[in-house]
C-alpha cells in the first residue's frame, strides 16, 4: 500500500500542529475580518493589445514579453509535488504538472484566443503562489471550439549535418470536454571535436589526442490531454506523455606521442555505444469547488521510465599493428515514481485564506552495471562496488499554509510542512534508513505603491534525492568511475531572501535580490575505499556550507535611448560559496558551482513590416570540481551568442532564421591528477581538453490557429 506506514506516522505526529495552525488562522481572521480587500498593487493586467507590436502567434510569445516576468517550470530539485508547479495559470487554474511543461502548454494556445494576461505580484486570496514571487494568469476565451499549433525547426550542425525538431497539436471541444492530441519528433546529430593534451608535472608533453565524437539522437513523443467537467463544480484534467528514444554514439580518437607535430601515432581508440529506451508519465488532477470559500484538489502522478543499453558500450584501443585491449560496459536502469497529493483551500475572509495538504509518494530506481576488460581474447570481469542495486523511497508529507492580507499593501504568508521518509536499498548494498524534516516558511510582501514591491522570505528546504547516486557509473569518455554511495542523504538548507522590484511604467522593471543559505549535508564527492584497497570517488555529503547570492534582473524598453519597439532583458547573478574540503581540511568554494553568470536577451520589432530581429548572450564564470585525487577546472572563455531574424507577414506564421553559438568558442577543461590524495599535492600529470561543437544554423516555422 502506497505510503500506508508513512501515513499513520504522519497522522499521529501532525494532528496537534494542524489544529494549532487552524486556531491561529481563525484568530487572526477575527481581528481583521472587517478590513476591505484591495489588490490594485498586487495584480497588473496586460490587455491583448499590449502585445500587438510583438506580432505574437501563440500565448508563449505573449508571456515571454511581460516585463519583469520569467517563466518558471517549477523547482524539480525540491521534494514533492508542491514545488514542481510553475508560475503560470490559465483562467485561474494551474495547467502544468510533471507530465507536460509550461512552454508546451502555452505553445498550443493561439494568441488570438488570449483576452489578457494578469501579472500577480504578491499573494492574494484565491491564488496559490506556491513559493513563486509572481504568477502570470493567461485569460483565454471560453468555448473557442478548438485550435491547432505546430512548430518545425531544421538545424544545420557543423560538418554539414542536418537535424530536425517537429511538434504539432490539435485541440477540439466535444461539448464541455476539451481533448488535445500532440506529437513531437526529434532528430539531431551534432559532432563534437576535441583535443586533449597530457603533460608531466614539470610541463613536458606526454601525448596529444584528437577526438571526433558523433552522436545521433532520435526520439518520438506522443502526448494527450483531456479536460472535462464532472458535474457543476468538479473538473478533471488528465495529461499523459509517452515516448521512445535512441542515442547512438561513435567516437574516434587518434593519439600521438608527444604531439601530432612531433609524432608518431601511438594508438587509435574507438568508442561505440547505443542507448535506447521508452518513457511514460501521466497526471490526473481533480478540482472540486465545495462553496465560494472552500475548494479541493486531488493530484495523482505516475511516472515510469525504462532506459537500457541495446548493446554494450565498448572502448577499443588499437596499438599498432592490431587491437590490444578493450573495455566493455553494459548498463541498464529503470525508474518509477507514484505520488498522490490532496489539498483543501479555504477562504476564511477577503483577507485570509488557508491551505491544508497531504502527500504520499513512492520512488524507485534499479541499476545494473557490468564492466569487463578484454585483452588478447581473454575477457576479465571488473569488480565495481554497488554495481547492481535497487533503491526505494516511501515518503509522506502534511502541510498547512496561511495567506493574510494585513492591509492594502502588506501581505504575510506563513506555512509549515512536516515530512517523513524511509529509504531502503537492496542488491550489492543493503541498508534501510528513516528521515524526518520540519519545513517552516514565512514570506512578507510590502507594496508601498503600484511601482515598488518589497519581499522578505525565510524557509527551510529539502532537495530532491538523485537515486542515480546510490549506484555506480562509468564514463568511458573521461575514463572515470563513480562508486554508488548507500549513505547518501538529501541536502537541506535554511534560506533567507530579500527582494525589491521597481517598475517604470508598464514596460520596464528592475529587481534586486539578496539571499543567504545555510546548507546541511552539502551534496558533493567523497573518497571511498573498496575491499581491495582501491580508492574511488563517490557522490556524498561533505558537511555544512554557506552560500551568498546577489541577483539583478531587468526588463527595459529602449525607446528612451532612441530604439523604438526594442526591449533588453538582463539577468546577472553572483554567488559566494564556502565549505570545508574533506580532503585537505581547508575552506573552498562548492564543487561545480560558478561564481557568477549573466544572460541578456535583446529584441526589436518592426510592426509595420511584420518583422523582428534579436539576439541573446550567455556567459558563465569558470567552475572548479574537487575529487579525491583530481582537481578539475571548466573554463568558458567567451560565452554563447545567438542571433535571429523573423517575420510574421506570410500566412500568419512565424518564420525565423537564426544561428546559435555564433562565436564558435570552445569549452575548456583542465584536469590535474595527483599521486595519492589531493591533499599531498604531488602532481602526476595534467590534461587540457578543448571541445568545439561549431555554429548551429536553423530555420523555424511556427503557427497556431
Amino acid at each position: 500500500s502506497l505510503g500506508s506506514g508513512v501515513g499513520r506516522l504522519l497522522a499521529c505526529k501532525f494532528t496537534s500542529m494542524m489544529l494549532s495552525a487552524s486556531l491561529v488562522a481563525l484568530a487572526s481572521t477575527a481581528i481583521a475580518q472587517e478590513m476591505p480587500s484591495s489588490t490594485d498593487n498586487a495584480v497588473i493586467t496586460y490587455e491583448a493589445a499590449f502585445f500587438e507590436e510583438f506580432s505574437p502567434v501563440t500565448a508563449l510569445d505573449m508571456v515571454s514579453q511581460i516585463p519583469g516576468f520569467s517563466l518558471d517550470n517549477g523547482d524539480t530539485q525540491r521534494r514533492g509535488l508542491a514545488d514542481v508547479y510553475g508560475n503560470l495559470l490559465v483562467n485561474g487554474q494551474r495547467p502544468s504538472d510533471k507530465s507536460i511543461d509550461l512552454e508546451t502548454i502555452l505553445g498550443r494556445i493561439p494568441a488570438s484566443e488570449v483576452v489578457s494576461i494578469e501579472l500577480i505580484r504578491e499573494p492574494v486570496a484565491g491564488y496559490e503562489m506556491r513559493g513563486h514571487g509572481q504568477l502570470a494568469n493567461v485569460i483565454v476565451r471560453e468555448a473557442s471550439g478548438g485550435s491547432s499549433a505546430f512548430s518545425a525547426r531544421l538545424n544545420h550542425f557543423a560538418g554539414h549535418r542536418l537535424g530536425s525538431y517537429v511538434t504539432g497539436s490539435i485541440t477540439r471541444s466535444f461539448g464541455e470536454t476539451e481533448v488535445t492530441a500532440a506529437l513531437a519528433v526529434d532528430w539531431r546529430g551534432p559532432r563534437v571535436l576535441t583535443r586533449d593534451r597530457d603533460f608531466n608535472a614539470d610541463g613536458s608533453a606526454i601525448e596529444e589526442a584528437f577526438d571526433s565524437n558523433q552522436r545521433i539522437y532520435r526520439a518520438l513523443e506522443p502526448s494527450a490531454s483531456i479536460l472535462t467537467p464532472l458535474g457543476a463544480n468538479t473538473r478533471l484534467r488528465i495529461n499523459a506523455r509517452g515516448g521512445v528514444f535512441d542515442l547512438n554514439r561513435g567516437q574516434q580518437t587518434e593519439v600521438y606521442a608527444p604531439s601530432r607535430a612531433l609524432g608518431p601515432l601511438s594508438r587509435y581508440e574507438v568508442i561505440d555505444g547505443e542507448i535506447g529506451g521508452w518513457l511514460f508519465s501521466s497526471t490526473a488532477t481533480l478540482d472540486h469547488t465545495v462553496s465560494d470559500a472552500l475548494s479541493a484538489q486531488t493530484v495523482l502522478t505516475v511516472i515510469r521510465r525504462v532506459q537500457e543499453d541495446n548493446e554494450p558500450e565498448t572502448s577499443t584501443v588499437f596499438d599498432p599493428p592490431g587491437p590490444s585491449r578493450q573495455v566493455i560496459v553494459g548498463f541498464g536502469t529503470e525508474r518509477e515514481e507514484t505520488a498522490l497529493r490532496q489539498t483543501f483551500n479555504w477562504t476564511l475572509s477577503p483577507r485570509h485564506s488557508v491551505q491544508f495538504g497531504a502527500e504520499t509518494a513512492f520512488n524507485a530506481r534499479e541499476t545494473d552495471l557490468e564492466v569487463s576488460l578484454s585483452s588478447n581474447g581473454t575477457l576479465t570481469p571488473v569488480d565495481i562496488p554497488v554495481a547492481n542495486t535497487r533503491v526505494e523511497e516511501q515518503r509522506g508529507e502534511l502541510s498547512v499554509r496561511h495567506v493574510w492580507a494585513m492591509s492594502d499593501n502588506l501581505n504575510l504568508t506563513t506555512g509549515l510542512r512536516y515530512e517523513v521518509s524511509e529509504i531502503s536499498q537492496s542488491g550489492d548494498a543493503q541498508q534501510e534508513r528513516d528521515f524526518s524534516y520540519l519545513k517552516p516558511e514565512i514570506s512578507l510582501t510590502w507594496s508601498p505603491d503600484d511601482r515598488r514591491r518589497w519581499r522578505f522570505e525565510v524557509s527551510r528546504n529539502v532537495e530532491q534525492l538523485d537515486f542515480g547516486k546510490f549506484a555506480s557509473s562509468v564514463d568511458l569518455t573521461s575514463d572515470q568511475i563513480d562508486v554508488g554511495n548507500p549513505d547518501y542523504r538529501p541536502q537541506s538548507d535554511w534560506t533567507i531572501e530579500a527582494q525589491v522590484e521597481q517598475r517604470f511604467g508598464e514596460d520596464s522593471s528592475v529587481t534586486i535580490t539578496l539571499g543567504r543559505e545555510w546548507i546541511e549535508n552539502l551534496d558533493d564527492f567523497i573518497a571511498v575505499r573498496d575491499r581491495n584497497g582501491n580508492i574511488f570517488d563517490a557522490p556524498g555529503n561533505i558537511g555544512d556550507a554557506t552560500l551568498n547570492r546577489i541577483t539583478l534582473e531587468s526588463s527595459l524598453a529602449l525607446d528612451r535611448i532612441g530604439l523604438s519597439n526594442a526591449n533588453l532583458d538582463g539577468f546577472v547573478e553572483w554567488y559566494g560559496t564556502n565549505v570545508t574540503d574533506p580532503v585537505t581540511g581547508l575552506d573552498r568554494a562548492w564543487s561545480g558551482f560558478r561564481e557568477w553568470e549573466a544572460r541578456f536577451d535583446f529584441r526589436q520589432n518592426f510592426p509595420d513590416r511584420q518583422m523582428a530581429w534579436g539576439w541573446d548572450y550567455t556567459w558563465y564564470s569558470d567552475a572548479a570540481f574537487y575529487r579525491a585525487s583530481e582537481f578539475r577546472e571548466a573554463i568558458y572563455p567567451t560565452g554563447d551568442f545567438d542571433i535571429y531574424v523573423e517575420t510574421t507577414r506570410f500566412y500568419d506564421l512565424t518564420m525565423r532564421l537564426g544561428a546559435d553559438f555564433v562565436f564558435d568558442s570552445p569549452s575548456k577543461v583542465r584536469r590535474t591528477f595527483y599521486t595519492g590524495s589531493r591533499a599531498d599535492g604531488v602532481v602526476s600529470r595534467v590534461r587540457e581538453t578543448v571541445s568545439n561543437e561549431g555554429v548551429t544554423g536553423y530555420f523555424q516555422v511556427r503557427g497556431a490557429f
